[in-house]
C-alpha cells in the first residue's frame, strides 16, 4: 500500500483532510468532518444513506435531514477534491449509501496504520526483521493521538484497538532498540509509550535500564519512584517483582542493569 495518495483522511489525534500534503480549512466540527469520519470509520470506508445522515445531522435538525441535504454535501466534497483525483469522484454511490473511492486516490490514516502493523507481523514471520522495524516505524509516524471520533460503543472500541497495537509497537520498537544498544532511541520510545498509559511496567523498566546504560543511575532510580507513585494513585497496587528486582540491582549493582 503506497502512502503516496493525493487525499489524506487523518483520525488519529485531530481530524484533518490533506490534500497533495497540505492540510485543508475546514470547519472543526462542521458537516463536511463529519460525512468523512462516518465513511472512513465505516466497514470498507462506506455507509449507508441513514448512518450518514445520523452522523451529519444527529439531532434532526426538521427540514434539512433530508436526502437531498446529504446530496449537496457529497456534491460539494466532490467539487474541493476532484481536481486532486484527475476529476474522479472522491466518494462513489453504492445501494444503500456512499463509499470513500480508495482506487482513485484517496487514503484513511487508520487504514495505512493497521496495513503497516500487518506488514510488520508477515515480515517478522518471514524473519525479514529489519523490514518489519520499517513498517513498525511508519505506523508510529502515523499515530498523531488516539482517534478523533469516538461517540458510540463500537468507535470507542476501535479507538482502544488502534491505542493498544500503537503502545505494543512502541514497546516492540524499545525492546529492539535496546537489544542493539541503542538505548537513546529505546528510551525515546519508552517514554513515548508512558505519556499514553503510565501504568505500563514494562516501559518503566526500560527507562531504568537505559538511564543505567546511559551512566545515569539516579534519573532511572527516580523513574521506579515515579513507577511506584503512578500505580498506587491509579491502583493503589505495588510494582510488579520485576520492578523491584531491577531497583535494587540498580541501586546496589548498576553494573548488572
Amino acid at each position: 500500500m503506497p502512502d503516496t495518495e493525493p487525499i489524506l483522511v487523518c483520525l488519529l489525534g485531530t481530524f484533518r483532510l490533506v490534500k497533495h500534503g497540505e492540510a485543508m480549512s475546514l470547519r472543526h466540527g462542521g458537516k463536511m468532518e463529519s460525512l468523512l469520519c462516518a465513511l472512513a470509520l465505516g466497514r470498507r470506508q462506506s455507509a449507508s444513506r441513514d448512518t450518514l445522515l445520523d452522523a451529519v445531522w444527529p439531532e434532526g435538525e426538521p427540514g434539512r435531514r433530508t436526502n437531498q441535504s446529504l446530496n449537496t454535501l457529497v456534491h460539494d466534497l466532490r467539487r474541493i477534491l476532484a481536481d486532486a483525483l484527475s476529476g474522479r469522484s472522491p466518494v462513489l454511490r453504492t445501494d444503500d449509501g456512499y463509499r470513500l473511492n480508495l482506487a482513485a486516490g484517496i487514503a484513511v490514516d487508520t487504514v495505512r496504520f493497521d496495513h503497516h502493523i500487518a506488514a510488520a507481523a508477515d515480515r517478522l514471520a518471514a524473519g525479514d526483521e529489519v523490514a518489519a522495524l520499517a513498517h513498525y516505524e511508519q505506523a508510529v509516524m502515523l499515530y498523531r493521538g488516539d482517534l478523533c471520533s469516538g461517540g458510540d460503543l463500537r468507535l470507542l472500541i476501535e479507538r482502544e484497538r488502534l491505542r493498544a497495537q500503537y503502545l505494543n509497537t512502541l514497546a516492540h520498537l524499545a525492546d529492539h532498540a535496546f537489544a542493539t544498544r541503542r538505548y537513546d532511541t529505546a528510551l525515546r520510545h519508552a517514554q513515548q509509550l508512558l505519556t499514553y498509559d503510565p501504568c505500563r511496567e514494562d516501559a518503566h523498566r526500560v527507562v531504568m535500564r537505559c538511564f543505567a546504560r546511559l551512566g545515569q543511575r539516579s534519573a532511572g532510580m527516580q523513574q521506579y519512584r515515579l513507577c511506584r507513585s503512578v500505580l498506587r494513585e491509579a491502583f493503589q497496587a505495588v510494582p510488579e517483582r520485576a520492578t523491584d528486582e531491577l531497583f535494587d540491582r540498580l541501586r546496589l549493582e548498576p553494573d548488572r542493569v
